[in-house]
């Protein structure tokens, strides 16, 4: 069985959704499937036509029709999930989600934690998106204020779990706990029940020809020292790809590693060689009240092609240069895009682009 893997290089926000977009349209897919992190995701899609949309929770394969999976190392926002869905309605779009029984569910408790504790930062912010992933993944230490998608397909009552998490797990976290939650806590948990009626149960091996859809990029990952604490509370590269192959019997993984032409961040941290002078325009990484505004640097190509072999060990694997139409390419490609459409993408002989 084909599948392919499409995963971000540097610091994110480098073109993953144009290329699991042009891989669906070009190549086909029977699914995508999120292999790390959640709804902080920002994956732009742009077709040929005009229609565009800022891809989250759902595959970026979505306007081709390809559903989406969210494998167990995904973390499920209802919230944000239906604040989506709406829009990608209004796109005439209506997407197929299917998810692994052991992803974890994001409450408004966690974003209202994350929120806080971000906010007393103050200058030394981590660049937290605020939608509470890494507060999930905390609060799921504790089994009895764990939820999971399995929990919603059951039909289990988690009334009492969002008590405590607003109570006294809000006030272990932030100092104070979530004042006047009854009406939230109510309202979360309907809107938890239409969540599991939204979205499918399924398994890895039912899923055929996949493509692998990452979130953020390489220098990000959880175990990057060299950036801690401001990282993704995920694995980014191939670790969590090769789980779900292994536990889906396969055995050979086309790997595209995406980058810009030049380096971005876009929240808190260092940015090797940030240069104040670059600018380019950027209509999805607007100004955002926890992670401030995107930045940029020049493309180290040396650096760019180590991390790429630390994380594929030696696996066969392609690299795209997305934005080649704002700055030369500093390296040899295999794939191009001059710009936002999957008609914008296109194959080059290697050394072509320099």
């Amino acid at each position: 069985m084909r599948a392919r893997a499409v995963i971000g290089a540097n610091f994110g926000d480098c073109g993953k959704g144009l290329m699991v977009d042009y891989l669906c349209v070009t190549q086909g897919a029977g699914m995508v499937v999120r292999f790390n992190g959640g709804a902080q995701a920002g994956h732009t899609v742009v077709t040929p036509h005009g229609k565009r949309h800022v891809f989250s929770h759902f595959g970026a394969g979505t306007f081709d029709g390809v559903p989406t999976f969210l494998s167990q190392f995904f973390v499920c926002n209802p919230l944000l999930f239906f604040k989506e869905l709406d829009h990608l309605h209004a796109l005439d779009v209506i997407p197929t989600v299917y998810a692994h029984p052991n992803c974890m569910v994001t409450t408004f408790a966690d974003m209202v934690i994350n929120q806080r504790r971000e906010d007393d930062r103050g200058d030394k912010r981590h660049g937290s998106v605020g939608v509470g992933m890494n507060e999930t993944i905390n609060r799921s230490q504790i089994p009895e204020l764990t939820i999971t998608m399995s929990d919603l397909w059951n039909g289990v009552n988690i009334l009492d779990r969002l008590a405590t998490a607003c109570g006294k797990y809000a006030e272990f976290r932030t100092g104070k706990p979530i004042q006047n939650a009854d009406t939230m806590i109510t309202a979360f948990a309907s809107t938890c029940a239409i969540f599991a009626d939204q979205v499918h149960p399924l398994g890895i091996a039912q899923c055929k020809e996949p493509v692998f859809e990452g979130a953020q990029g390489l220098l990000l990952d959880q175990d990057n020292k060299e950036f801690f604490p401001h990282l993704t509370r995920s694995h980014t590269g191939m670790r969590n790809v090769l789980v779900l192959c292994e536990q889906a019997g396969i055995k050979d993984v086309e790997i595209y590693y995406v980058s810009r032409t030049y380096l971005t961040r876009h929240g808190a941290g260092p940015l090797p060689g940030e240069d104040e002078m670059l600018r380019f325009e950027d209509n999805t990484n607007v100004d955002h009240p926890y992670q401030g505004v995107i930045r940029f640097a020049p493309l180290d190509a040396n650096k760019l092609k180590a991390r790429i072999a630390a994380d594929c060990k030696g696996a066969p694997h392609k690299l795209v240069l997305t934005h080649c139409d704002q700055m030369n390419a500093p390296c040899a490609a295999d794939l191009y895009a001059t710009g936002p459409t999957r008609s914008d993408v296109d194959a080059v002989t290697k050394g072509e682009i320099r």
